[in-house]
Order: C-alpha cells, then sequence, then structure tokens
C-alpha cells in the first residue's frame, strides 16, 4: 500500500507540475494496476476527483494559450479519465475538443472536424446512455450536409448514406433523451407523493387525540343540555 502512495503521491506532483504526457498517464496506469481489488474502486474515486478538479483549474489556466497547446491538453485528460473509467467526464472533454476544433476550422482548415468524427462521437455517447450529448453531436454532423440534402465530398451515394445513418440517430436519441426526462419527472414526482402523504400520515396521527378530545366535548355538552332539560320539567 506504501508503493501506492508512493505512485499516487507522485502522479499527483506530475500533474501540479503541468506534466500533461505519456510518461504521466503511464504512472497512472501503473497506480491502477495494484493486484488487490479490494483497493481499486476506492483509488479510482479518489483519482477521478482529483483529475476532475485538476483538469478544470487546467482548462481555465490555458485558455489564451495557442489552439495546439490547449487541444494537446485536453487529449491528455480524455486519456486520463478514459485511464480511470470517468466516461462523463471524458465525453465532456471530448466533446469540447471538436466543438473547439470547429470554432477554429475557420482560420485552420486543418482542424475541421470531419462528419465521420462526429458521428464516432455521437455513437460511443449513445452506447454510454448520454442521449442529450448525442443529439447535439448529430446535429453538427449534419452540419456539412446542405439544404437539397447534398454533401461536401465526391461520392453523393456515401454520404447520402452517412447522412441518414446520423438522422436515425439523432431521432432516437431525441426519443431517449424525452422519454428519460419523463422517466425523471415521475420519480420525483412519486418521490414527493410519498413524502406528502407520509406526512399526512403524521399530521393525521398527530391531530388525532384532539379529534376525540373534541367529538368527547360535544357529547359531554349534549349530556349536560339533557340533564338540563330534564330538570327543567321536573321543576
Amino acid at each position: 500500500m506504501e508503493d501506492v502512495s508512493q505512485q499516487i503521491s507522485s502522479f499527483c506532483t506530475l500533474i501540479k507540475l503541468k506534466r500533461f504526457d505519456d510518461h504521466t498517464l503511464r504512472t497512472l496506469q501503473v497506480i491502477l494496476e495494484s493486484k488487490d481489488g479490494r483497493l481499486l474502486p476506492q483509488l479510482r474515486k479518489r483519482l477521478k476527483e482529483f483529475l476532475r478538479s485538476e483538469s478544470l483549474i487546467a482548462i481555465r489556466q490555458i485558455a489564451n494559450k495557442p489552439i495546439g497547446h490547449v487541444l494537446s491538453v485536453l487529449d491528455f485528460f480524455v486519456r486520463a479519465f478514459a485511464i480511470v473509467s470517468d466516461v462523463e467526464s471524458c465525453l465532456v472533454l471530448r466533446y469540447e475538443a471538436l466543438v473547439m476544433r470547429d470554432s477554429k476550422s475557420i482560420s485552420y482548415l486543418d482542424l475541421r472536424v470531419s462528419c465521420t468524427e462526429w458521428l464516432k462521437f455521437a455513437q460511443d455517447a449513445f452506447d454510454n446512455g448520454f442521449y442529450s450529448i448525442t443529439s447535439k453531436a448529430c446535429e453538427n454532423a449534419l452540419l456539412p450536409f446542405d439544404v437539397k440534402g447534398g454533401a461536401r465530398g465526391d461520392n453523393l451515394l456515401e454520404n447520402g448514406a452517412i447522412m441518414n445513418k446520423i438522422q436515425i440517430l439523432r431521432d432516437i436519441a431525441i426519443r431517449l433523451s424525452a422519454t428519460h426526462a419523463v422517466q425523471v419527472q415521475v420519480s420525483d414526482y412519486m418521490k414527493q407523493k410519498d413524502l406528502c402523504l407520509k406526512q399526512s400520515s403524521s399530521c393525521n396521527r398527530a391531530h388525532y387525540p384532539a379529534s376525540i378530545s373534541f367529538r368527547n366535548g360535544i357529547k359531554q355538552r349534549n349530556v349536560r343540555n339533557l340533564l338540563h332539560l330534564q330538570n327543567l320539567r321536573r321543576g
């Protein structure tokens, strides 16, 4: 365990020193090759939290750096998150990198994201259950296609097949995203309903003795009135 602690310390130091390279990634892989399966979930959780925190810091610090450097750092963290099995963070940074490349492609043509790249990302996001980001990626993948249904490139038949595949994936993702949203709303409603029922039940139990007292008071008053009426008649 001491060796693992030292390795984690070395990895964290490399990240703090901005050593975003293959050596740092290999250090991370060695850490996760621990043979003690009981420690692995704890290690992954600790490393995920550290990488998420450090990636945010790094991205803020490189905001004004050249695009090549920014993409290199993003790629490093994408690979690091993949190693620790943080699928969500991995997809988020992959998406950020693709969007950034697309936004800069006007000035740097070699950065243009191809339709195939968008489709691959959309498929990965879909396979991991991220339907909302899948539909966004599909929309970006469809941008190269013109209004008439054509596309940039010579093979119109192949491009048409790709466009059809993207549209189908997008439509499925939109439906699944909507279904998931409804399921979440239903789940929230049922939780709220259960809470209200519990509160109502507690409220009823709390006021039940008072209700009995009120009813007993009415009975006692009626008895007194009856006795008073009987006394008047006797008099």
